[in-house]
């Protein structure tokens, strides 16, 4: 089930990418971005009303805003880039990219994740998805 649960996720994202992009075509880049994440804040702040979680149990810290600015980087440079390579290929490079940093988190136990050691199969996932990225470009 959880591995349907992220195929679902992956095509969430793909359609949040392309309607984002979409919108930065007809308004621009960082006005997207605000409504991209104004339109977040108001669905989650809806479910956080109705569900009425609660439970904050550790003081707040300024690197829990990472991920935030994290996530509106990713998609100013999405909506730059998807106009030039399109969607696909874009969405196959970012692909590639959380697979190779996942991978090396793992294996090194980066950022307070405990080790999980890689396999090779794993590494010859990566390889795959090099070569179809490369047939994709060229």
């Amino acid at each position: 089930m959880s591995k349907w649960i992220a195929y679902f996720t992956g095509l969430i994202l793909s359609l949040m990418i392309y309607f984002n992009g979409q919108l930065s075509l007809v308004t621009t880049t960082y006005f997207s971005n605000v409504v991209y994440h104004g339109i977040g804040v108001l669905f989650f702040g809806i479910i956080l009303f109705v569900f009425n979680r609660n439970n904050i149990s550790r003081p707040f810290k300024w690197h829990y805003m990472l991920p935030g600015i994290m996530g509106s980087l990713t998609i100013i440079i999405n909506n730059f880039v998807m106009a030039e390579i399109g969607v696909t290929l874009m969405i196959a490079l970012t692909m590639l990219g959380q697979v190779m940093t996942s991978l090396i988190i793992d294996q090194y136990g980066l950022l307070g994740k405990t080790v999980s050691k890689t396999h090779y199969n794993q590494w010859i996932g990566v390889g795959v998805m090099s070569v179809g990225l490369w047939i994709m470009i060229f």
